[in-house]
């Protein structure tokens, strides 16, 4: 059996993707792989190039933007790996980043082990944070970029760890999906991904369920991957941002109350507010001073299109 499948979701990455799938085959030498490429009708051929470039790929071609988590289980179903990576096509693989993880989570499976991660690098090298708490409506009243500054200074006992240094082997709650290895046990045990998530919060709920079926989530500092970070979400700001909340508050619906909802809810429109307070009293600033608006302008639109958003009907619909 093959020692692990890639999964990549690809859309309009057709460089990033190439770079991707090179640093795979340079930096994975220890096991056996089989690449998935899914690609969701991507404008500029990416499927294209890697039917031309990477001939050992398998890919999937799809006529439409089936979105990320469906994407990604059309992989699952055709992957015959003893463990199963969904990776990020914006990702770039250094130091047998994968080598490192499947021994570790062979290694430790035995303890439990289900769900193995590692520490993203921005392009220059720095941490990217990646690691959170699952939801709890109190933190997310401080685990926010309003008080990042003030609350990662206070932050000496780790209680919020989108805050934490990233820098010591330990169980989490959860990761940004951007590199996550589970073993074919838990994929059997728990499931394909929810499809209902277009894209966004697909991780946070399968990492959830992963928990509840018994299984740990382990971080591993000394692993790294160099990760460029949302180039396909940032094609379309605004479109994106809503579709954050749209699955998140499918998330809230499917693991939490109707009042949890509700007061996540609240708190989100007090915080919109805030946000959109902020970027109009910069963009007055900045035009007395003659400094460029632009940024403020794409923030503005960018919290009046949410606000909007949420009067509508659509944000107010029920999964069953």
């Amino acid at each position: 059996m093959i020692d692990v499948s890639i999964i990549i979701v690809s859309w309009n990455t057709v460089d990033l993707l190439r770079k991707c799938l090179e640093s795979i085959y340079d930096e994975t030498t220890k096991y056996t792989i089989e690449i998935i490429v899914i690609d969701n009708d991507s404008p500029d051929n990416s499927a294209d190039m890697v039917a031309k470039e990477f001939s050992d790929v398998k890919l999937i071609s799809n006529k439409d933007n089936k979105g990320f988590a469906p994407a990604n289980n059309q992989g699952l179903e055709i992957a015959s790996g003893r463990n199963i990576l969904f990776l990020n096509p914006d990702t770039i693989v250094i130091k047998n980043a994968i080598d490192k993880m499947v021994e570790y989570i062979d290694e430790n499976k035995k303890n439990g082990a289900g769900i193995v991660t590692c520490k993203l690098l921005n392009d220059d090298g720095t941490l990217q944070k990646s690691v959170n708490n699952f939801f709890s409506f109190w933190s997310s009243l401080f685990e926010n970029r309003f008080f990042a500054e003030l609350f990662k200074k206070l932050n000496t006992k780790k209680t919020f760890m989108s805050y934490w240094d990233h820098n010591e082997l330990r169980e989490i709650d959860w990761s940004y999906g951007a590199v996550i290895l589970i073993t074919r046990e838990v994929l059997d045990k728990v499931g394909y991904l929810d499809d209902r998530f277009y894209i966004y919060a697909e991780e946070m709920d399968y990492y959830l369920r992963v928990r509840k079926a018994g299984y740990k989530a382990i971080f591993l500092p000394d692993v790294e991957i160099i990760h460029l970070g949302k180039s396909s979400s940032r094609q379309r700001r605004a479109v994106m941002f809503i579709q954050n909340y749209k699955s998140f508050y499918l998330f809230l619906k499917k693991h939490y109350s109707f009042l949890t909802y509700y007061a996540y809810r609240v708190r989100t429109f007090i915080f919109l507010f805030l946000w959109l307070f902020k970027y109009s009293a910069q963009f007055i600033v900045h035009k007395i001073l003659s400094k460029s608006t632009e940024e403020d302008k794409n923030q503005i639109e960018v919290y009046s299109k949410t606000i909007k958003w949420h009067f509508t009907c659509e944000s107010f619909l029920r999964y069953e």
